[in-house]
C-alpha cells in the first residue's frame, strides 16, 4: 500500500453517500410543512414561504386554493431539494399570526415573535420526506368602534368565537381611556412585518416596536395579562389573546363631554357582543380604563335593564373617570345636569365589580371640599383664570398648563373658560343640536353677529321657536325608537342610536316620559347658559368609594355599602403603588404584582375555572 503521506494530494475521509458526494450528486428529498395555532390547530397555509437547501437554490411550494382552516389546507410540499442543511424562510406575516415554534420529528423549537425574521429556521433535509409544523399565534383581536360599520362588525367572526371557545372557553375585553387615538401597530424590529405582540424597547421607540393610540395599549396590556398569568415570556406557545375594543375617544384634551357621548355610542355598540360570548357560553370578564369605564357601564347598564343578570363575570374598573356613585341604583342621586352620570341597572350584569384607584392619579383629582371651593370660585366671571387665559393659550401644551395650575383635570370637566379651549358643555351641545340654535339669546349672537342688532323681542321669539322644534323632535325620537330599542335587544342585535337623545343613550331605551324630562333638564342648564348649578362628584378612580361608605356623610349610599358588605363591590386602593393616570399601561414592578398580579389574574383564577385563556 502506498504510504498517504507520498501521494500529491489528501484524499477525503467523508463516507460515500448523500453526505459525502458533490452537491450535483445529492438525492433530492421532500418537506412537508404543516401549519398550526397554539391551541395546534390547522391554519390555512395561503403562502407556505421558500426552503432553501443546500445547493442555495429557493425552492417554493404550491399554495393552497382554500382559505378555510382545514387539514389539508394547512399543509404545503417542498419537493426537489437537495437533502443537508437547510433554512424555510417563511412570508411576511399575515395579520400578525407570528412565528413562535418550529417542530421536526425528535426536535422542538421555540421562538419569541420576530426572533429569527430575516435568517430563517435551520432544519435538516433528510432522505426521502421530513415532515415539519410551523406553529403561529392566532392574529389579535380589534373590534373597531369609531366608525360607521355593518352590526356584524362589531361581533366576533365564527374562527374568533371558535378561538376563545377552545382557548379556556373564556374571553377578556379591554377598553382604553380617553384622548387615545386608533393608532396602527408597530414594526418586528426593523423589519416591514407588523408587530401585535409586545416587544422589549430597549434603547428603540416604544411605539415602533408597539404601536401607537389603541393598539399600543392593546400589545401592553395583552402582555401583562399573560405575564400576570404564568407566561414566562419566553415560551409563547400558552399565549392568549384578548378582545381590545378601540372607541373614538379622542376629542382633544378639553371637550370631554363629546367624549362621554362617544363612549356611550360606543358603549350601546359593544352590547351585542357581550349577548354573543354569552350565548355562545364564553365566561366574559371586561377591564376598562379610565373613561373607558363608560364604554363598559353603558353595555352593562343596557344588559341589566335588559334583565341579563351576572352576563359577565368580573368587571374591572381600572382608574374610572366616571362619578364615585356611578353604581348607585337610584338616579336620583346624578347630579350630572344631563342625567348621564349613574348607572342604575349596570350592577345586574356583572358577578363582581372591582374599582382600583388611587389618589395619586394627577388627571383624576385631588379632590377636597377646599379645593372644590377654590376652583368654583376661580370660575366666575372676573376671576384669577381670566388674568391667566394668556398663559395658557401661549403654553406648549395648554392642557399640560391647565393641570399644572388647576391641580387635576376630571373634576373641572364642566368647565366653560377658557373659551379658547371649547370646553364644558356648549361645544358638545352646540354641535349635537347645530339645526335648533340659537337656543339662547347669547348662543344666537355668537353664531350670527351680523345679526346682533335685531329687536330683542325677536330674538326671544326666535330662541322660542327653536325649543318647541327641538322638544318635538326630541319626542318623536323617543316615540318612535323605544320600541325598536327593546326588540333589537332581546334579538342580541345593535340597538339603534339616539342623536337628539344622544346623552341618554347609556339606557336601553328612553321613554316618552323621560324624554320630556330630558328636555326640562336641558332648557335649565341653557337658561344658566350651559354653566352647571353644581360641580361633579368626585371621580371613582380617585377616591373609590370612601364617602359613600361613610354613614356619617352627606354621600352615604346604603345600596352601595351592601353590595359592598356582601363583596360584590370591591375598591382597590392602589395610592401606595399607582402614582399616574395611565401607570398601568408600562407598569413598575409594584403596579405589576400588585394590580395586575393580586388584584386581576388571581381573582380570576378564585374562581375555580379558567378564567383567563388556558393559564
Amino acid at each position: 500500500m502506498t504510504p498517504t503521506n507520498n501521494l500529491p494530494f489528501s484524499p477525503s475521509t467523508a463516507p460515500l453517500g448523500a453526505h459525502g458526494t458533490p452537491v450535483c450528486k445529492h438525492e433530492t428529498a421532500s418537506v412537508l410543512l404543516r401549519r398550526v395555532d397554539n391551541l395546534l390547530r390547522p391554519r390555512a397555509l395561503l403562502n407556505a414561504g421558500s426552503i432553501k437547501d443546500e445547493s442555495g437554490k429557493f425552492v417554493t411550494a404550491a399554495p393552497q386554493n382554500g382559505s378555510e382552516h382545514t387539514p389539508d389546507n394547512a399543509e404545503a410540499r417542498f419537493t426537489q431539494l437537495v437533502t443537508g442543511n437547510a433554512r424555510w424562510h417563511w412570508p411576511e406575516e399575515q395579520e400578525g399570526e407570528h412565528l413562535i415554534g418550529f417542530d421536526t420529528l425528535g426536535k422542538q423549537l421555540r421562538f419569541r415573535p420576530g426572533q429569527l425574521l430575516g435568517e430563517g429556521v435551520k432544519l435538516t433535509v433528510i432522505q426521502g420526506e421530513l415532515k415539519a409544523t410551523a406553529i403561529h399565534l392566532p392574529p389579535p383581536v380589534i373590534i373597531n368602534l369609531r366608525e360607521a360599520a355593518p352590526a356584524s362588525e362589531d361581533l366576533l367572526t365564527d374562527e374568533q368565537l371558535k378561538y376563545f371557545r377552545e382557548n379556556g372557553n373564556n374571553a377578556l375585553i379591554f377598553m382604553h381611556g380617553y384622548n387615545v387615538p386608533h393608532g396602527e401597530w408597530g414594526r418586528l424590529g426593523w423589519h416591514s412585518n407588523k408587530a401585535t405582540a409586545w416587544q422589549d424597547p430597549q434603547t428603540v421607540n416604544d411605539e415602533y416596536l408597539n404601536g401607537a393610540g389603541a393598539h399600543n395599549w392593546a400589545v401592553h396590556m395583552e402582555y401583562r395579562l399573560n405575564r400576570a398569568a404564568g407566561f414566562d415570556g419566553e415560551n409563547w406557545m400558552p399565549y392568549s389573546r384578548i378582545i381590545n375594543v378601540s372607541w373614538p375617544g379622542n376629542t382633544g384634551s378639553t371637550d370631554f363631554m363629546q367624549a362621554e357621548l362617544n363612549a356611550m355610542t360606543a358603549g350601546r355598540r359593544l352590547a351585542p357582543l357581550l349577548l354573543q360570548l354569552a350565548d355562545a357560553g364564553i365566561a366574559i370578564n371586561l377591564i376598562s380604563h379610565s373613561l373607558g369605564a363608560r364604554v363598559a357601564l353603558t353595555a352593562l347598564n343596557i344588559m341589566g335593564a335588559m334583565g341579563k343578570r351576572d352576563l359577565v363575570d368580573h368587571l374591572f374598573l381600572w382608574q374610572p373617570a366616571v362619578a364615585d356613585n356611578a353604581l348607585t341604583n337610584d338616579s336620583n342621586r346624578d347630579v350630572h345636569p344631563l342625567g348621564l352620570g349613574v348607572f342604575p341597572n349596570a350592577h345586574k350584569a356583572a358577578r363582581k365589580i372591582v374599582v382600583l384607584h388611587s389618589r395619586g392619579d394627577g388627571i383624576l383629582g385631588p379632590d377636597s371640599s377646599e379645593d372644590d371651593d377654590w376652583w368654583w370660585r376661580v370660575i366666575s366671571p372676573v376671576s384669577w383664570a381670566a388674568v391667566k387665559a394668556w398663559d395658557i393659550a401661549t403654553a406648549d401644551d395648554p392642557m399640560d398648563e391647565i393641570l399644572g395650575k388647576l391641580r387635576g383635570a376630571y373634576d373641572k370637566k364642566w368647565w366653560t373658560f377658557p373659551s379658547f379651549l371649547d370646553n364644558g358643555f356648549r361645544p358638545a351641545i352646540e354641535k349635537l343640536y347645530k339645526d335648533y340654535l340659537p337656543l339662547t339669546f347669547e348662543a344666537w349672537m355668537t353664531a350670527h353677529p351680523q345679526r346682533s342688532l335685531a329687536p330683542y323681542l325677536r330674538l326671544k321669539q326666535t330662541v322660542k321657536e327653536n325649543w318647541v322644534r327641538l322638544e318635538k323632535d326630541i319626542l318623536a325620537e323617543a316615540t318612535a325608537l323605544w320600541q325598536p330599542c327593546i326588540d333589537c335587544l332581546r334579538n342580541g342585535e345593535r340597538p339603534p342610536d339616539y342623536t337628539l337623545l344622544a346623552p341618554l343613550n347609556h339606557r336601553a331605551g328612553v321613554s316618552p316620559q323621560v324624554a320630556r324630562d330630558f328636555v326640562l333638564r336641558l332648557k335649565k342648564l341653557a337658561v344658566n347658559n350651559w354653566f352647571p348649578a353644581q360641580p361633579p362628584r368626585p371621580a371613582l378612580g380617585y377616591v373609590g368609594f370612601e364617602e359613600l361608605l361613610d354613614k356619617s356623610a352627606a354621600g352615604f349610599d346604603a345600596f352601595i355599602a351592601r353590595n359592598y358588605d356582601q363583596g360584590k363591590f370591591t375598591p382597590i386602593d392602589q395610592t401606595g403603588w399607582l402614582f399616574s393616570h395611565s401607570g398601568m399601561r408600562i407598569p413598575s414592578e409594584d403596579v405589576f404584582n400588585r394590580s395586575y398580579k393580586d388584584e386581576i389574574i388571581e381573582r380570576l383564577k378564585n374562581q375555580g375555572r379558567k378564567q383567563f385563556g388556558r393559564y
